[in-house]
């Protein structure tokens, strides 16, 4: 899809191996004389409290509805009155195919709250989400090497310009707090750059600082962004390390971490600005999806809490942990299998998800992604 274009997502009801329900559905009759004297400066007030996934439902209802839904103050009201819960976007890339053949990737995107995933088509081309911030995230296309910057929602994305680094490796994104973003990537160079979506252009080449004295690429590139700032977590030896930096500054810092024994698969998670770690820790021969709280000023490890693995997982051979907001949503891969799961902070509850797809996933599929905030009015 050309960068700029819209359109609209294609809707699916997750796969279910249980035989359906029979339900019943009671049709309300919206009553003409309540709702033809609905004060209209109420309908924003309404429609915040909605699930998102019917707010987009609305934007078909007229002109006047859709402009309302889409315009800058709706949003700015439904993030005051509602604690939306993130949406996944996902790109599924089968490993045992060329990457070449398109029929065999495809990309989603996952509603938590209706438990439903949405199919897009916003690039013919693979393209692999990597970052995000607020409504918008960042993709990279596979084949030419480019970013895009777009909402997933209404499909609408920018193609970032080329910048001064030709070969980069890894990249994050972040609010700038004044309406725009900022992308930062670094090369196996050493260098990084920051582009600035207020003056529309990369800035800031420097060196990468000197405690990070090798090839950028043992960082684990997941990453979270909490206001402007990026952070990576960085495995040298048997030291793992939080490394930040502020886009805004460009001042680097770094802070060692003591991770549990017998952990691994480890990645960065944030929720509701707080810096969360998650992993796989092994007790006793028994396996655990376990997660910790980075303390702000110490960067000491809390557990939060943990869920056992059986048998049935197999020999993990990935796993990846996108989130925030509370919600996090895991991807494990075994040999010959392969499980989604989500986490509620708040309520401790661990839930099986049903894969995106009309038929089984197989596994040796990759799974790249990353968690946003849906948001009509975001604009890249």
């Amino acid at each position: 899809m050309a960068a700029g274009n819209s359109s609209g997502f294609n809707f699916m009801e997750p796969l279910s191996t249980k035989r359906p329900r029979v339900s019943s559905y009671v049709i309300e009759v919206m009553e003409p004389q309540i709702w033809e004297n609905f004060p209209e400066d109420l309908f924003k007030d309404v429609l915040a409290r909605l699930p998102f996934a019917t707010i987009i439902c609305f934007r078909t209802v007229c002109h006047q509805w859709n402009n309302l839904i889409t315009c800058q103050s709706f949003s700015q009201n439904r993030a005051q009155v509602s604690h939306t819960n993130p949406w996944f976007y996902l790109t599924f890339r089968d490993d045992s195919y060329n990457v070449t053949f398109q029929k065999n990737n495809y990309k989603a995107v996952y509603d938590p709250f209706t438990k439903r995933w949405y199919y897009s088509d916003a690039f013919e081309r693979l393209t692999l989400p990597v970052s995000s911030a607020g409504g918008l995230v960042c993709s990279f296309d596979f084949f030419n090497r480019k970013l895009y910057v777009g909402n997933p929602l209404t499909q609408s994305f920018k193609k970032l310009p080329v910048g001064s680094i030709k070969r980069w490796s890894y990249s994050g994104m972040t609010m700038n707090g004044s309406g725009g973003y900022k992308v930062l990537r670094f090369s196996r160079g050493r260098e990084y750059e920051i582009y600035d979506s207020l003056t529309k252009n990369w800035g800031h080449l420097e060196k990468l600082p000197e405690f990070i004295k090798k090839e950028p690429n043992f960082i684990i590139s997941k990453h979270v962004s909490i206001d402007d700032t990026l952070y990576f977590i960085m495995h040298v030896g048997r030291d793992y390390r939080i490394v930040s930096c502020n886009t805004s500054t460009g001042v680097w810092a770094q802070h060692l971490i003591q991770v549990a024994l017998h952990s691994s698969f480890l990645r960065l998670v944030e929720s509701d600005g707080q810096i969360m770690l998650v992993g796989m820790l092994k007790e006793n021969d028994s396996r655990f999806l376990c997660i910790w709280e980075v303390q702000k000023v110490t960067f000491l490890l809390k557990e939060v809490d943990r869920f056992p693995c059986s048998e049935s997982y197999g020999i993990l051979r990935r796993l990846t942990c996108w989130g925030n907001k509370g919600l996090l949503l895991y991807y494990l891969r075994s040999d010959t299998m392969y499980h989604i799961v989500t986490y509620n902070i708040a309520t401790r509850k661990w839930e099986k998800v049903c894969a995106p797809c009309r038929k089984k996933l197989p596994a040796k599929y990759s799974v790249f992604g990353t968690a946003f905030q849906p948001c009509l009015s975001a604009m890249p």
